[in-house]
């Protein structure tokens, strides 16, 4: 547990326990419920408002490149008029940033602490909407990867690749689906708990968290139509290959279409009366098999 004091007082906790959670319990009147649900985290997102606080479920995507998709990141908010006290149950870069910015510039502290508790968790939501977006740049990195390769004749590498990339964007859309709902909600419950001035950034938040799902969208239609694009080219290629095989296989029965028309026994008396006349007739049918091959080749038949 880690605080900074201002006005308001933000109370950062990462991997609460139980003595936490007491230490919390001092501090305001909060419903044990709420306490208890802080141990371990949520299913689900959602904004919360009672008497005289509001409970807040967030989560965010991050990506696990170990396993080369996105996963969920909790941050639970426990907010008064005069406090902020933020639950995580990992360690957070974006909120760390900000903590030790507020730390050490006393200027931002009374800036973002100074009035109510309004500021703080507006600046804390635009900093995990910022991360989300830089999020998204993985994705973006990648797609712009398999646009570039995707005709380099490595279709069974790119259909991986493509695999990857659609599942780590179905993994973020379900994360991040439900935050247009969030933040319309916290927008409703934040100008009953904050008043009329808290409208202009509630509404900055929805404006903010817009461009992840636009931008998310945008990557799915562009990998759905590559994952097209490089179907039709494995389907040419292998189009391609099987003609080349007939091609190869009718060139390669004009020789055994002799023997056989000519019959073995034949064959044996030719050879044995006159090797000359034999060798003559096996180099003449080789010489026609290869001008056949030859004239395929140069129509690019074959």
């Amino acid at each position: 547990m880690r605080t900074i004091k201002g006005k308001v007082t933000w109370i950062d906790i990462l991997k609460p326990n139980e003595a936490d959670i007491t230490a919390i319990k001092k501090l305001h009147n909060f419903h044990p419920i709420i306490l208890d649900e802080l141990l371990h985290p949520s299913p689900r997102i959602r904004v919360e408002h009672y008497d005289s606080y509001v409970f807040i479920v967030y989560h965010f995507p991050e990506y696990n490149p170990e396993l080369k998709t996105s996963r969920r990141t909790e941050l639970d908010f426990l907010i008064t008029k005069d406090k902020i006290i933020t639950v995580h149950y990992e360690n957070l870069n974006e909120l760390n940033g900000l903590f030790d910015l507020l730390s050490g510039d006393e200027t931002q502290r009374r800036t973002i602490l100074g009035g109510d508790s309004l500021l703080g968790t507006y600046e804390i939501f635009e900093r995990a909407i910022a991360f989300s977006l830089r999020q998204l740049r993985h994705i973006e990195e990648r797609v712009s990867f398999v646009a570039q390769e995707i005709f380099n004749n490595k279709g069974d590498e790119i259909l991986r690749k493509i695999s990857y990339i659609k599942r780590d964007i179905l993994d973020y859309r379900l994360i991040t689906h439900p935050q247009e709902k969030f933040f319309a909600s916290l927008e409703e419950i934040g100008l009953r708990f904050w008043g009329q001035k808290s409208r202009v950034y509630l509404t900055a938040l929805m404006s903010d968290n817009l461009p992840v799902h636009r931008n998310l969208d945008n990557y799915f239609q562009i990998i759905e139509s590559l994952e097209t694009t490089n179907a039709q080219l494995l389907d040419a290629e292998t189009n391609a290959t099987i003609k080349k095989f007939t091609v190869g296989a009718f060139l390669f029965s004009i020789p055994i279409s002799f023997i056989f028309a000519l019959g073995i026994p034949f064959i044996a008396v030719i050879f044995l009366s006159s090797s000359l006349v034999f060798w003559t007739s096996m180099i003449s049918v080789l010489f026609i098999t290869t001008l056949v091959g030859y004239i395929l080749r140069r129509r690019k038949i074959w």
